[in-house]
């Protein structure tokens, strides 16, 4: 559940966009039209690649990590590889600090490389240069792509905005399964060591989904035409195919049995998060009606009819948080849920925060933390990938929250649930996870990167 912000998901990101004048884009454009804050370049690129960043989520690897399951030489080929591909991008950053682009994103607080030399001596011991000195097929690919790359600084910039944002955002989440690993396993030691200092970041870049806001805010004040956001989204999409070669080969070493994101997160929010591995069946779903996953490619089911109740905005609006004993409620496409069993992600100082009695509606279409577009209803989604993913989360909402309390009536929104195509996914849900295992189960030497 978290996709810069969108935790993931999420989330999960703030991404308020250049002024009119500062943006490059054609008259032909279907985003010419909108207001300068209407739509920022990380909008749209998180948009194009959610597809891709939905695969690394639900990598078999991934959920050894989730349920704490993961192999130590395994999870050690894999950090091997990242302290390589981060090394590499920050050596090749460093040399264009100064100049545009990278110079509006660059950040010596966010560098890796040494923070993953830590964790590799943790985890690989005595064999971790070994593993540096030799590395896999997949990151030598990743490592001559990286290189590749760095004769276009824009290109580069697409490594170093995937790469850095991944783990201010999941990645916390991840740190904090591995510290959960390491606890029970009593390898922490007497030095300090914990094998996370990966995800561990300097207090200038606390709280992390702050700092992947203040990323995406810098990166929209870049003037991009529309031939090269072409370009870059391309390269994005590029990139996560490398990433999930790399979680192939890690999981080949050692096919182990995991669990979703969404029951990993349920565990550790409930304090069980010792029974997140739990087997399959047992494990939790990520909705709030704890269904049953569905069977592997069923869609989600149609959208839930909203309850009686009729709200106005202004009454949504005092559902903040702000007021003690009021339950906190958002709204997504005038369909009111009330989200106060994720008072961590919607409550004050939660990631999400600024949904709580707000219509976010665009935001979720467009993967938008920007507080200027909540409550906005006068817009049209053109693009299908814009409608695909708020037919996505309203499934989520549906799914992890329930029946909507009722609808606004007060506020219409051009765009209507009819408009939409049915969705495909819930989004952070663990659909199709159980299958997943099972299938795991059968065949461990197959890999399943699912892009």
């Amino acid at each position: 559940q978290a996709r810069f912000g969108f935790v993931g998901p999420h989330t999960v990101d703030a991404m308020a966009s250049a002024s009119a004048s500062q943006q490059e884009v054609g008259d032909s454009s279907k985003y010419a039209g909108l207001a300068g804050d209407a739509r920022g370049n990380c909008s749209w690129f998180l948009t194009r690649t959610n597809k891709e960043h939905q695969a690394t989520m639900d990598h078999p690897f991934m959920k050894t990590i989730y349920a704490k399951t993961f192999d130590r030489h395994a999870y050690s080929q894999y950090l091997a590889g990242q302290f390589l591909v981060f090394r590499e991008l920050e050596r090749l950053c460093a040399g264009r600090r100064l100049e545009a682009p990278l110079s509006t994103v660059y950040d010596e607080s966010l560098l890796r490389a040494d923070a993953l030399e830590q964790d590799l001596r943790f985890w690989g011991g005595g064999a971790w240069g070994d593993l540096v000195a030799s590395p896999s097929p997949a990151t030598v690919r990743f490592l001559e792509r990286l290189r590749a790359d760095s004769d276009d600084s824009w290109l580069l910039l697409c490594h170093h905005f995937l790469q850095y944002n991944a783990v201010l955002s999941g990645g916390q989440f991840l740190g904090d399964m591995v510290a959960s690993r390491a606890h029970e396993e009593g390898l922490s030691s007497a030095g300090g060591a914990s094998g996370v200092e990966f995800y561990r970041f300097p207090a200038d870049c606390l709280p992390t989904h702050a700092r992947v806001q203040r990323y995406i805010d810098d990166m929209d004040t870049l003037s991009i035409s529309d031939e090269l956001r072409g370009r870059m989204v391309e390269c994005m999409r590029d990139v996560y195919k490398l990433i999930l070669a790399t979680f192939d080969e890690a999981y080949a070493l050692a096919p182990v049995q995991g669990t979703s994101y969404s029951s990993s997160k349920a565990a550790a929010n409930s304090g069980d998060a010792g029974n997140s591995g739990a087997p399959t069946g047992q494990g939790g779903g990520g909705g709030g009606g704890g269904k049953k996953n569905k069977k592997k490619n069923e869609p989600p089911p149609p959208p839930m009819s909203p309850g009686e109740r009729a709200f106005t905005l202004a009454e949504l609006q005092k559902h903040s948080g702000a007021t003690d004993g009021l339950p906190l409620l958002t709204s997504v496409l005038g369909r009111v849920y009330d989200v106060s069993a994720a008072r961590d992600l919607f409550g004050p100082k939660g990631p999400y925060e600024m949904f709580a009695g707000h219509d976010g509606t665009y935001n979720l279409a467009v993967m938008s933390l920007k507080k200027q577009t909540l409550d906005k209803f006068n817009f049209e989604l053109d693009d299908e990938e814009d409608k695909e993913c708020l037919a996505d989360w309203i499934a989520y909402f549906d799914n992890r929250y329930g029946r909507p309390l009722g609808s606004l009536q007060d506020k219409r929104h051009l765009v209507a649930l009819e408009d939409l195509p049915r969705a495909t996914k819930i989004p952070f849900s663990g659909l199709d996870d159980d299958d997943d295992e099972e299938e795991a189960g059968e065949d461990d030497s197959a890999p399943r990167s699912k892009l």
